[in-house]
């Protein structure tokens, strides 16, 4: 009887000293996720782009939208912390999931992300236009319409016929949708727009 209550007492000490290691592990993760999106705000004063996440109900309808058969290359240019591109691949594990970041604090929160997922993204700390399109079938957008409208030559120049795009709030200038869904953003009603290159 004694040792049975010695080995419970032992077995209790241990299951809290896993739990204590757990609980301080998950409370640096969240330290660490803080201070990076802190970070990741400031920065983006300077670079005149404020980092804002797509909400992830919109993030699967702009996918559903992509109409993916799973083999495709998708480009999210302006990746923020790579939210799309690992929906993606757990929707549609074959395709090729490359986005580009410019906020170094975002793109290492993206990087950990896909890490975190254990799906593999191609995360790139580098400007949307220094991005190769060339090769891409879809490319996302949630970008402002200045950013749009610079990379409309850019998209003349290197997508091939047929790329599709999906922007998210922001219509591309002097282009129609082929397809647009009204979605539920952060502030109320918002669009999706579907185009054809």
């Amino acid at each position: 009887m004694e040792e049975k209550k010695r080995q419970r007492q032992h077995h209790d000490r241990q299951s809290l000293i896993v739990s204590s290691v757990l609980l301080d592990a998950l409370i640096g993760v969240i330290a660490v996720a803080t201070l990076l999106l802190a970070i990741a705000a400031v920065w983006g004063l300077f670079l005149k782009v404020p980092s804002m996440p797509t909400p992830m109900p919109v993030v699967r309808t702009m996918i559903d939208l992509a109409h993916l058969a799973g083999h495709e290359t998708i480009l999210d240019l302006g990746a923020g912390d790579g939210r799309l591109l690992i929906e993606a691949k757990r929707k549609h594990p074959p395709v090729r999931a490359i986005g580009c970041e410019l906020n170094p604090p975002v793109w290492l929160l993206g990087i950990l992300r896909g890490i975190f997922s254990r799906v593999k993204i191609e995360l790139h700390l580098r400007s949307l236009l220094q991005e190769d399109l060339s090769q891409t079938d879809v490319v996302f957008l949630y970008l402002f319409p200045e950013l749009l409208q610079a990379l409309t030559e850019k998209f003349n120049r290197e997508l091939k016929p047929g790329t599709r795009i999906i922007s998210y709030m922001f219509r591309l200038k002097d282009r129609e949708p082929i397809e647009t869904k009204e979605v539920r953003g952060y502030w109320g009603k918002a669009h999706v727009y579907v185009y054809r290159w």
